[in-house]
């Protein structure tokens, strides 16, 4: 099955010396692979195919699902006077780590005495399901399956953080409040809060292989996995335990 590719030449100010921009449009399982008549649709095809496994790679990696991408391909004005290669050009990635979702560099080359070699630029507009609020969530909102939505977006040049699966955001609570339309980050979202200050507790210790558990009073709020003071509700004593469930601590020291 062909995809068609769609090449249009925008404007762009990074680079004075590169003069033409060639937008590609590549399905994420599909490459078009027509017959090179020029140097610079060699360079082209070549680029293409390296930026979709790069992207293909990434994808792979995040586990996304469903995506789709377009490449902005920026190839040097001075590729006119250059001749088709006679073999395929040879290419090289010297993209930074992590930057692939930016801007993708190539080096393109061909071998001989009568061979050239071009330095290529991509940007990449990737789109992938990603998740966001249906309506308004309030701050301090525990997330719930309702609150939530798949859908498409752009995450290039996007901070990272964005969440693809919604189970990754589902229990937690909103450190603000999360507008429709717009990407959850997982930089809004904590834990939430299982203990609240001057609220019974069970104080669960374990030692010797015997557990025992307690009442007690956490004397601050505190999130799973939160280290927090609480008081002995027999004893008075002070100890410091972990928050682990809803109104349940574990004990970590004791305090005279």
């Amino acid at each position: 099955m062909k995809f068609p590719f769609d090449i249009r030449k925008p404007s762009f100010p990074f680079a004075a010396e590169i003069m033409l921009a060639l937008c590609c449009v590549l399905p994420a399982h599909a490459a078009v692979h027509p017959i090179q008549h020029s140097a610079r649709e060699q360079i082209n095809a070549r680029v293409i195919t390296a930026a979709g496994h790069e992207i293909d790679a990434l994808a792979k990696k995040q586990q996304w699902q469903d995506y789709r991408y377009t490449f902005n391909v920026y190839i040097p004005s001075t590729v006119s006077t250059s001749a088709l290669c006679a073999t395929a050009p040879q290419i090289t990635s010297s993209t930074s780590p992590g930057m692939a979702l930016t801007r993708m560099n190539f080096v393109v080359s061909c071998p001989g005495s009568a061979g050239w070699q071009f330095n290529v630029a991509v940007r990449p507009d990737v789109s992938v399901p990603v998740v966001m609020p249906k309506s308004l969530i309030a701050r301090d909102t525990v997330i719930t399956v309702n609150d939530l939505q798949l859908k498409k977006f752009n995450i290039s040049n996007q901070r990272e953080g964005l969440m693809t699966n919604m189970d990754e955001a589902i229990g937690l609570t909103s450190k603000r409040a999360l507008q429709p339309g717009k990407p959850i980050t997982r930089s809004e979202l904590v834990q939430p809060v299982l203990v609240k200050r001057d609220q019974p507790v069970m104080i669960v210790s374990h030692m010797a292989g015997i557990t025992a558990s307690m009442p007690g009073v956490a004397l601050k709020n505190g999130r799973k996995g939160d280290v927090i003071k609480i008081r002995n509700s027999s004893s008075q004593r002070i100890i410091s335990g972990m928050v682990d469930d809803i109104g349940v601590v574990t004990t970590l020291t004791a305090e005279q």
